[in-house]
């Protein structure tokens, strides 16, 4: 199967996070510099939607996923998260890999 087309680079601001919705579900990738990591958006603790406002994923300094429901802070590339509820969980997250300025869902082998 081939690889899924989500969005272009530059559609997410660096650093930065963008709503996607895939089969339905409702995901986000964020941007750090040239890499792009895709999560599900949906934080472990209670299962809310990590942002209020559309797009908004990062924290004041822009350096960690943070959850607006109750503050929790995740590491952009892993999706470990490392201060607040759900300390030590993690994001669900999905291979993504960039193509030509694109970014597309990783295919399964």
């Amino acid at each position: 199967m081939p690889a899924t087309p989500l969005c272009r680079l530059e559609d997410i601001t660096d650093p930065g996070g963008l709503d996607l919705t895939i089969d339905g579900e409702a995901y986000f990738a964020v941007r750090q510099g040239g890499s792009v990591y895709l999560y599900r958006n949906r934080c472990p603790h209670i299962g809310l939607p990590l942002n209020l406002i559309p797009g908004r994923f990062l924290d004041y300094d822009r350096q960690h996923i943070q959850c607006s429901s109750h503050g929790a802070l995740f590491e952009i590339g892993s999706g470990r998260c490392i201060a607040g509820p759900c300390r030590g969980q993690q994001l669900e997250i999905l291979p993504c890999q960039l193509i030509k300025g694109g970014v597309f869902l990783h295919a399964a082998d």
